[in-house]
Order: C-alpha cells, then sequence, then structure tokens
C-alpha cells in the first residue's frame, strides 16, 4: 500500500449537502443522548460532514480524476458520509453494525432524496465470513475508524480491495490518511 499525500482543497458546498449535515448531526445528537437501555448508541462519533464534503471532493479531484467512484462507507453510522458520496454522484453503499443507524440512514436518504445503499452487518469476515457486498467493485473506501479498529481495517483493505482502489482513513478534525491498494 503507497499513502497518498493529499492537498486539502476547499469546494463549495451546496445547500442541499449543508441541511443534510445539520439533520445527521441532530439525529446523531439524539442517538448520543439516549443510554443504551433507550436506544442510545452512547458511543457513537460522527465524522464531520463538512470536512468530509471537502476531502472526498479532494480524494476523487487528485485520486480518481478520470471516473465516478464506486464508493464504499464502512461504519457509516447515520449515513452522513455515504449520503455525500452519492450526492457527488458516486454509486454509495454504507455498511453499518448499528441496525437503528442503518434504518436512519435509510430514512434519511428517503427523505433527502439522494439515492444510496445501506446494508445492516459487519465488514469483518470473522464476524460475516460472506463479504455484504463486491468489494472488487469499489474504487473508493472510507472509514472514521475507533483506534483500535485502524490496523483491522487497513489490513481488511490490503484483503479485498483491488489495485489501485484507495482507502481514506478520516482521524478527526483535519486529520486523515488516503491509501492506495
Amino acid at each position: 500500500m503507497e499513502k497518498i499525500d493529499l492537498s486539502f482543497e476547499h469546494f463549495n458546498l451546496p445547500e442541499k449537502v449543508n441541511l443534510l449535515i445539520q439533520h445527521c448531526n441532530e439525529a446523531g445528537d439524539e442517538f448520543c443522548s439516549h443510554s443504551e437501555e433507550d436506544g442510545g448508541i452512547p458511543e457513537f462519533v460522527a465524522a464531520d460532514g463538512r470536512i468530509s464534503w471537502q476531502l472526498l471532493n479532494s480524494v476523487v479531484k487528485q485520486t480518481l480524476p478520470d471516473r465516478t467512484p464506486v464508493f464504499c462507507e464502512w461504519g457509516s453510522g447515520t449515513g452522513l458520509v455515504t449520503l455525500i458520496a452519492s450526492f457527488m454522484g458516486m454509486s454509495a453503499t454504507g455498511i453499518e453494525i448499528e441496525e437503528d443507524l442503518i434504518d436512519l440512514a435509510r430514512e434519511t436518504s428517503r427523505e433527502y432524496a439522494i439515492p444510496a445503499t445501506f446494508i445492516h452487518g459487519s465488514i469483518y469476515p470473522k464476524d460475516n465470513p460472506t463479504p455484504l457486498i463486491n468489494y472488487q467493485q469499489v474504487d473508493l473506501f472510507f472509514a472514521y475508524p475507533w483506534p483500535n479498529q485502524i490496523t483491522h481495517m487497513s489490513n481488511l483493505f490490503k484483503r479485498v480491495a483491488v489495485e489501485g482502489a484507495i482507502l481514506v482513513v478520516y482521524h478527526g478534525g483535519h486529520n486523515y490518511r488516503v491509501l492506495r491498494r
């Protein structure tokens, strides 16, 4: 795998994406405000939507400029980054282990009329021996992992991604890493 030095660029944020970000932030806050017994996911932390918009646009422009990539987000949460990718024209799929978040992402996709696929399940072969999607068709992977997941996701990317595929590992704020297989 090769690390890509990305030039973080600024792209105008469309009003629909701005509204989507606000919606998903509010929904994420709602999930965090409840205890697990009340259906909450207290450890849930959403990726920053505005930075994700800039990051995805920068990645596509600089690493995949000749095509519209097929996108897959590992741990899609409220669906925000997957929906942003779809809004950008990508065929986008989000995979999430928390069923309530999948339901929320699907509802948001319908409400904002942004086509995206959301799949409930685990990305890890030990939890799910059969991949949930055909990773051989994915050009661009995105993950906002917990620190203890970074190595596992990097190893999974090495195993399942095709040569030339891109993995964006978002670490919060303006911290990210872009890798090419």
